[in-house]
């Protein structure tokens, strides 16, 4: 079946994962084997108008593009990405290559952009009409929109799966509306997220039916793509070769895997996970479930009753002040304080105050702790966990998931208004925590420095760490830590403790990431609660 073609967008919606800093000659040597592989159609990044770097697949003009493009490009076919309302129709010069532009743009916006690919079209361009979250449309919606679509004739049409929430119904559905209705000389397009896993079935499901119009599906090398990623264009290769004689040459993909995507998946991995699984059966953008995944404060029944409170029409367009203000009136529950402030104001009162955070310092360097312990005789503050090395005599948690963990314990708590259970102690959240920066550690330090307590001693905080194995003093406290993610937190927090230490001395019991010698540019392997 010649009518089934791959457009490969792994310089494009796999930059995602790398912020499309893939290097010049990686951009070069991708695309030469995926022209080697035989893909017929290669999206090379998105046409916007910022400075050009030539490191990244951001072009200002397709010239900057046609100048990385192989030599032999055999039937290839080269396209671009613009987000409708980034690049301005007066600044986008006529067509002088065959370099194929794809527009895509949310509901509220289609008319204009049908316009705005008309006025492509008549530059000389070949345009592909990509509407986001196709399934969003009502039949009256779309049927308008492909009316619009027929009057201008781009070269493609594609079905955008922008939550990765559509299921074979879904798609068929739309399929069966939108090829009874679309001019049968436009080609239709289908790109998928693998969210639910549905991707390569999702299209093997469109490969089967009996259309006579070109299909085009969408994939990227190594499925690479932000959250769970993309259907991958190995699979749908190797597929296609199986079931219709295709003719694709899946080493060049494989080398592609080999030399590049995998130093790339090793310091980024995208993949399944249950929180992004959740975003697409709640209809929203998977980064809403990223902002609440790298949250690690909340369990996964409150994440799934975070998404489902998302309104409509706030679904489709990833808003990060509406969902931090979410997340905090969901987790910052007002309590007066008062009586508990006062009580835990005496109880500390001319203590000496040992801190303890799990880091794995607190097994490594066990000597010096007891050492400390044995010469000072101080009141223990563990953070968000019961130490089996150490007898506590206040655990202080601010995290829901690491309360549910814990359990019942004999030895006294504190925890703050987010937890919605009752112990020994309870304080206000939002009058200790940083808007920006839900740390256990922090928020302990604001409360010590409000009652007046001038020094501190810490073991166990050790920093953020690469290597999950080395993070915790038992496995069971482990969490994941996006490697992009792990210097900007261990400086966030060193820059949070260098501004508490005007108000509270703290001195460091082991080795630690946020000594004041550290400077913030300097990267160790070290762990934090």
């Amino acid at each position: 079946m010649n009518n089934i073609k791959i457009l490969d967008c792994t310089l494009r919606d796999g930059g995602y994962i790398n912020n499309w800093n893939f290097k010049k000659n990686n951009i070069e040597f991708i695309l030469k084997h995926l022209v080697l592989s035989g893909a017929d159609y290669v999206e090379c990044g998105f046409l916007k108008e910022k400075e050009y770097d030539i490191n990244k697949t951001f072009f200002n003009n397709t010239e900057q593009l046609s100048r990385l493009l192989p030599e032999e490009q055999n039937n290839t076919k080269f396209t671009l990405m613009i987000n409708y309302g980034e690049v301005p129709i007066e600044n986008i010069p006529d067509s002088n290559n065959n370099i194929f532009l794809r527009v895509v743009f949310k509901k509220n916006y289609k008319d204009e952009a049908v316009k705005y690919c008309e006025q492509l079209i008549k530059k000389g361009y070949n345009v592909f009409v990509n509407p986001m979250n196709t399934i969003s449309y009502s039949s009256k919606e779309l049927l308008d929109l492909i009316e619009q679509v027929n009057k201008i004739k781009p070269f493609g049409f594609t079905i955008v799966d922008t939550n990765g929430s559509m299921k074979k119904r879904d798609l068929l559905s739309l399929l069966y509306l939108i090829d009874d209705n679309l001019d049968s000389k436009i080609s239709l397009a289908f790109h998928s997220h693998n969210n639910l896993q549905l991707s390569f079935s999702n299209a093997q499901v469109l490969m089967e039916q009996p259309l006579k119009r070109t299909i085009i599906i969408d994939s990227t090398v190594f499925g690479m793509g932000r959250g769970a990623g993309n259907l991958c264009t190995e699979l749908l290769m190797q597929y296609i070769n199986d079931n219709f004689d295709g003719k694709y040459n899946l080493i060049h993909i494989l080398k592609i895997v080999d030399e590049q995507i995998n130093k790339i998946f090793a310091v980024t991995p995208w993949g399944y996970s249950v929180p992004y699984y959740l975003a697409a059966t709640n209809l929203c953008h998977p980064n809403y479930a990223r902002f609440l995944i790298e949250k690690q404060t909340v369990p996964i029944e409150l994440i799934n009753n975070i998404l489902k409170q998302i309104p409509y029409e706030k679904k489709n367009a990833f808003d990060p002040e509406f969902i931090t203000e979410l997340y905090n009136s969901n987790v910052e529950h007002y309590v007066n304080d008062e009586k508990d402030v006062q009580k835990l104001s005496e109880l500390l009162k001319n203590k000496t105050i040992l801190v303890l955070a799990p880091g794995k310092n607190l097994i490594k360097q066990q000597d010096k702790v007891n050492d400390f312990i044995r010469k000072n005789n101080p009141f223990i503050i563990s953070l968000n966990f019961e130490s089996e090395l150490y007898k506590s005599d206040l655990i202080f948690i601010t995290n829901l998931k690491r309360f549910q963990e814990l359990g019942k314990v004999a030895t006294p708590c504190v925890i703050t208004s987010n937890i919605p259970y009752s112990v020994d102690y309870k304080l206000n959240y939002s009058s200790y925590k940083e808007n920006s920066l839900d740390n256990v550690a922090i928020v302990l330090l604001k409360f010590l420095i409000s009652i007046n307590i001038s020094k501190i001693y810490i073991a166990g905080l050790d920093g953020y760490n690469n290597d999950l194995s080395e993070n915790y003093v038992n496995n069971d406290l482990l969490v994941i830590v996006p490697s992009e993610h792990v210097e900007f937190k261990n400086n966030e927090i060193k820059k949070e403790l260098d501004h508490l230490r005007e108000k509270i001395q703290i001195t460091f019991i082991t080795d630690s990431y946020y000594t004041e010698e550290k400077s913030n540019d300097q990267t160790k392997d070290f762990c934090i609660v």
